[in-house]
């Protein structure tokens, strides 16, 4: 069996959280980062001189997001979901619509969080391309 060796850096997608307080800097630290464009969930980089997509008011408005910032890399070299706890709550909403739930408890113990997880492995998935 023959096997090819392969050498050197093979770049990849990264996936970073910064985390921390309210107001104390996440946003104008991501902005700093290579021609970063912002998935604004929150309106917080409202103050900040930078590139960002429109507000999204739905989970799906920020899938759509990262699938059009994956379809045209020349345009950004840094993609910042910010804030991802914000993007949660519209997670959840979504979630619960297409389970017909009334809150992400209903399901009963956790269920609705499992569903919930297979959402957010979704996202972080479409996060690598």
């Amino acid at each position: 069996m023959a096997f090819q060796i392969s050498r050197g850096v093979i770049p990849t997608a990264k996936k970073v959280v910064i985390y921390g307080p309210e107001g104390i800097g996440k946003s104008t630290l991501a902005a700093q980062l290579p021609n970063a464009v912002f998935v604004d969930v929150e309106s917080g980089t409202n103050e900040l001189t930078v590139g960002r997509l429109p507000h999204p008011k739905r989970w799906e408005d920020i899938i759509n997001e990262i699938k059009w910032a994956a379809s045209h890399p020349d345009e950004l070299d840094t993609l910042v979901i910010d804030t991802v706890d914000a993007a949660e709550v519209l997670a959840i909403k979504y979630v619960c619509a297409q389970k017909g739930l009334k809150d992400i408890e209903a399901p009963g113990y956790g269920k609705g969080y499992v569903y919930l997880a297979e959402e957010f492995n979704r996202f972080l998935r479409l996060l690598d391309s």
